[in-house]
């Protein structure tokens, strides 16, 4: 499918690819052809002009000089038509001749805007390519022009600069090869253009004649056209942009392209000899020391280039290497700072524990009616709200002590004989009144005893964080129950309730040290984040496993599998 911008580019691509093949229809050397050929050749310099006011390039002098150069030759065709037996040196062969340094000069400076910092190895690239081309030129085209001059200098030179400018236009877009303009459409319009002029001058040269209405006549006029759908295509104000290589590298058609041009002398000397001809050993040898001469330079300039990137290398893997001591360093610090962390709240936790659980002594004293004179009811309530609040205290400051523990890997066990249903019945017992104060209901489903080797206080912990979790996020009148059974491997307990819930992303990171899941931070319900992180430390160090999910219906359903004989497992937390 054609772009809205190319449009034009592909209507003229057409109109001018049929009128070209129309072109033979006509006889040959007539007005027809004749004014087929002007057209071509004045359309594309008027359509190259146009596009550079149409898309505004950046750099608009390159297609401007490129513009020039195939309006100077159809000048040179419009002298050509008018003169009958011109003299050489003529009109039309100094137009005809002034219009490769324009189309080189355009492509050059496409060149040095596209190559950016290859600039230099665009020009030894294109140097070795040309010399190699040439050297071929002269053997078989401008050598043998030249002689069919005869005596007469004017005819000599001017045969002689034909083949030569081809060599001047290759020259200005070889370069091309060296930089990633190659990927636009403008540009392989632009090679078609090239190599369909240089094609027909060599087929001519080669000739050594030419009338008009020859079959080579469709090169030069493919020639205009694809110059000009260049100009028309979009890609044209990209193309001398300077691009940064994809990576560093050398093609193998860069490679082959050099290795060529290398072999270009000994195989033209090889050829000309085993056909027994004049070899012009001289003008072979120049042209086979001046790529010589360019392939060192070419060389040198990647050696040096290959050296800089190795010293900045160097720089880098210094500067990397220090930075990595400075992070190990720092890495360090922040080891040892969290290890003072930890220190320093199992310090503050345990000397903060001391009076709490004074306090929560004598509040229990001064509400025991049995000790003291009796309170009024507006102290009572006073003193009620005081030891809520310092147990709901002194729980977290025993969970900051238990994760300080946990921190330093001085969780310790003493497994011993239990039986997980009964563990299970007391603690369900002991928070039934707490449940039934919210209007939950308890329920516990434990079918036969389940013996472990476990231990018995932290098993007790790890049901009270899962049951007090459950009795906290489920609103009154929902259900908990608390599941026992036996497993192949030890035992199982399940804690379902129907409180608000959590979702599956949430279950994954709902054990993580102070994770709170959004519900519960929606419904300001107070906690730490904590209990859920110690039950797990707990299951683990016991060799066990602990999970969450969401229940059918609403709810969560926390699963703990403990083995037979805890495991008496340190590396707990992270």
């Amino acid at each position: 499918m054609v772009s809205r911008d190319f449009r034009a580019g592909a209507f003229y691509l057409g109109v001018g690819t049929a009128l070209s093949a129309l072109y033979f229809a006509f006889p040959s050397g007539g007005t027809a052809q004749s004014t087929i050929y002007e057209l071509l050749g004045g359309t594309a310099t008027l359509a190259t002009l146009w596009a550079v006011r149409v898309h505004r390039p950046a750099r608009p002098l390159p297609w401007i000089l490129l513009a020039l150069g195939n309006g100077t030759f159809v000048v040179g065709d419009v002298i050509g038509i008018f003169q009958t037996n011109p003299p050489v040196p003529s009109w039309s062969d100094g137009f005809y001749l002034a219009g490769y340094p324009l189309l080189t000069g355009g492509l050059l400076a496409l060149v040095f805007a596209a190559s950016g910092r290859n600039r230099l190895a665009a020009l030894a690239d294109a140097g070795i390519v040309t010399f190699a081309f040439a050297i071929f030129q002269w053997t078989w085209v401008m050598g043998p022009a030249i002689q069919s001059g005869g005596s007469d200098l004017g005819q000599r030179v001017v045969y002689g600069l034909y083949p030569a400018m081809d060599i001047v236009l290759l020259s200005g877009f070889v370069g091309f090869f060296v930089s990633p303009a190659w990927r636009t459409p403008a540009f392989r319009f632009l090679l078609g253009a090239v190599a369909a002029l240089v094609v027909g001058d060599e087929i001519v040269g080669l000739a050594g004649s030419y009338s008009p209405g020859h079959p080579v006549d469709i090169t030069w006029m493919l020639s205009y056209v694809l110059f000009a759908t260049a100009a028309l295509h979009p890609s044209m104000r990209s193309l001398p942009n300077p691009r940064r290589p994809p990576a560093l590298r050398v093609s193998a058609v860069r490679i082959a392209l050099l290795a060529g041009a290398l072999l270009a002398a000994p195989a033209v000397l090889l050829i000309e000899k085993l056909h027994g001809r004049l070899v012009d050993v001289y003008e072979i040898c120049g042209l086979a020391a001046a790529i010589a001469v360019v392939v060192v330079l070419r060389l040198t300039g990647t050696l040096r280039a290959l050296e800089r990137i190795r010293l900045r290398e160097r720089t880098a893997r210094g500067l990397a290497e220090e930075a990595q001591r400075k992070l190990s360093a720092q890495n360090d610090q922040l080891v040892e700072a969290d290890r003072m962390k930890d220190e320093f709240v199992a310090l503050i936790s345990h000397d903060l524990r001391t009076p709490l659980t004074s306090i929560v002594g004598y509040v229990e004293l001064a509400l025991d009616d049995d000790v003291g004179p009796p309170l009024d009811a507006e102290r009572h309530g006073y003193l009620e709200i005081v030891a809520r609040s310092s147990q709901r205290l002194l729980r977290l400051v025993d969970d900051l002590l238990f994760v300080a523990r946990l921190r330093t890997g001085k969780l310790d066990l003493t497994p011993m004989s239990v039986d997980l249903a009964e563990i299970a019945a007391q603690t369900a017992e002991e928070m039934r009144p707490r449940a039934e104060r919210k209007g939950l209901m308890l329920v516990l489903l434990a079918s036969a005893p389940v013996p472990l080797e476990a231990d018995r206080g932290r098993l007790f912990q790890l049901l009270d964080n899962l049951v007090s979790n459950a009795i906290k996020f489920t609103p009154a009148g929902g259900r908990i129950e608390i599941v026992v059974g036996p497993t192949p491997a030890g035992g199982c307990l399940e804690i379902r309730d129907t409180g608000i819930g959590i979702t599956d992303t949430e279950a994954e990171r709902v054990f993580e040290q102070f994770f709170r899941a959004r519900a519960a931070v929606t419904s300001q319900i107070q906690g730490t984040g904590l209990g859920l992180f110690i039950a797990r430390a707990i299951a683990e160090a016991h060799g066990g496993t602990i999970s969450a999910a969401p229940r059918d219906g609403g709810g969560t359903v926390f699963r703990i599998e403990l083995p037979v004989r805890a495991a008496v497992s340190l590396e707990l937390v992270t």
